[in-house]
C-alpha cells in the first residue's frame, strides 16, 4: 500500500491509532539533542490532528527513548494532552495519569550506582556524555569526534561487560548512543500496547462491530524494529535510508517527508469533518 493510499485507509477505518518516534522521526538527529525541537510546520500538523474532531476518531501518541519531562518539553505549546511513553515505554503519560513500570522503579539506586561508574570511565573523553534519564541511561557520542570513537568503546568495553553480566541491566545500542535499561522485558512494543489499550477503554471504536482499528507506527531506529515486528495488525513506516533493514511495510526517506505526509493527513481529516453542501 503506498503512503498516500495509507491516508485514504485511515479515513476507512473505524478509529486510528498513529504511534509516533520523536528524535530521527519527528525532528532530525543532532549533536546536541538538547536543541531537537518541532519544526513549526510539524506542530502544526500535530495541533491539528490531536484536536482533529472529524471521523473515523484518532488516537496520536509519541513514543520515544527520551524521559517524560525531556519530551514534554521538546514538544512545546499545543499538545499538553497528548499521550506519551518515554524511557522506551517503560514511563506513560495518559488520560491525565502517570504509569511507570514497577520492575525499572525497583532498580533505580542501582542504576544510580552504574551512572557513576561510567561518569568516571568518561571524565578524559569530554565529547561523551552521560544522559541519567531516571530509568534508564544514554550514553551520547554523537559530539565525539568520529576518530575517537573505537578508542572509547575500546576502554568501556570490560566496565560495559561487566555491567551486561551482573544481569540487572541491559545494552542496547541506538544511533551514536548507547542505552542502558533495566533488564527486564519491555519495548516500545509493549508501550504502544499498552496505549491501544488505553484508547480501546476510553470506547474510541467499537469493539463489537469486530472491525479493528489501523495501527500505524513510524520510527526510524532499531528500538522502533520491536514495534514492527511485535505489534500484531500494525502497518509500520521506517525513517531514513532505504539500505538499512528493516520489519516495516513503508519508507519515507526523512523527518521531511514525514512532516509533508503529516500535513496531507491533517489536510484530508479536516476536509472530511466538514459539513457538505
Amino acid at each position: 500500500m503506498p503512503l498516500d493510499a495509507l491516508i485514504s485507509a485511515s479515513l476507512a477505518a473505524p478509529a486510528v491509532l498513529l504511534y509516533l518516534d520523536f528524535d530521527g522521526t519527528l525532528v532530525s538527529i543532532r549533536r546536541d539533542p538538547g536543541r531537537c525541537q518541532l519544526s513549526p510546520a510539524v506542530l502544526a500538523s500535530l495541533q491539528q490532528l490531536s484536536r482533529s474532531p472529524g471521523a473515523p476518531p484518532l488516537d496520536l501518541a509519541v513514543i520515544s527513548g527520551r524521559s517524560l519531562g525531556d519530551l514534554r518539553q521538546r514538544l512545546g505549546p499545543g499538545l499538553e494532552h497528548l499521550s506519551l511513553a518515554g524511557n522506551h515505554g517503560l514511563e506513560i503519560a495518559s488520560d491525565g495519569g502517570l504509569w511507570r513500570d514497577p520492575r525499572a522503579e525497583a532498580l533505580m539506586p542501582q542504576l544510580d550506582v552504574v551512572a557513576e561508574r561510567l561518569r568516571q570511565s568518561l571524565q578524559r573523553w569530554p565529547g561523551a556524555w552521560l544522559e541519567h534519564k531516571g530509568l534508564s541511561l544514554s550514553l551520547h557520542t554523537r559530539r565525539l569526534p568520529e576518530a575517537e570513537r573505537e578508542p572509547l568503546a575500546h576502554e568501556l568495553l570490560p566496565l560495559l561487560e561487566q555491567i551486561n553480566a551482573e544481569g540487572q541491566f541491559q545494552l542496547r545500542r541506538g544511533r551514536l548512543v548507547l542505552e542502558i535499561r533495566p533488564a527486564i522485558p519491555h519495548t516500545k512494543a509493549d508501550a504502544v500496547q499498552w496505549l491501544e489499550a488505553a484508547a480501546q477503554r476510553r470506547g474510541l471504536w467499537n469493539t463489537t462491530a469486530g472491525q479493528p482499528p489501523l495501527r500505524l507506527y513510524v520510527g526510524d531506529d532499531d528500538t522502533d524494529e520491536d514495534v514492527f515486528r511485535l505489534w500484531p495488525g500494525v502497518v509500520g513506516v521506517r525513517v531514513g535510508p532505504g539500505a538499512q533493514p528493516s520489519a516495516a511495510s513503508h519508507r519515507l526517506s526523512g523527518p521531511a517527508g514525514l512532516a509533508q505526509w503529516l500535513a496531507a493527513l491533517a489536510e484530508a481529516r479536516h476536509h472530511i469533518g466538514q459539513p457538505q453542501p
